[in-house]
């Protein structure tokens, strides 16, 4: 497990150690921010495993790599 900051997280994707996500959505409008997925998709397929929503409004994502 692994926590940190987009910056972190870009630095392992681009070195390919990451096999799973998962993500944690807050109902946050900011208007502007890093993205954590920036460039071309296909670079980085992912498939959905699970989704959970939560009563407060928050929606929790588990995604696994493609393949």
């Amino acid at each position: 497990m692994v926590c940190g900051g987009v910056s972190f997280w870009r630095s392992l994707m681009q070195l390919d150690l990451l096999d799973e996500f998962r993500l944690d959505l807050h109902p946050y409008v900011a208007g502007e921010g890093t993205r954590l997925f920036d460039g071309d998709p296909k670079n980085y397929r992912l498939d959905l495993v699970s989704s959970t929503e939560f009563s407060n409004g928050i929606v929790g994502l588990h995604y696994r790599r493609h393949g």
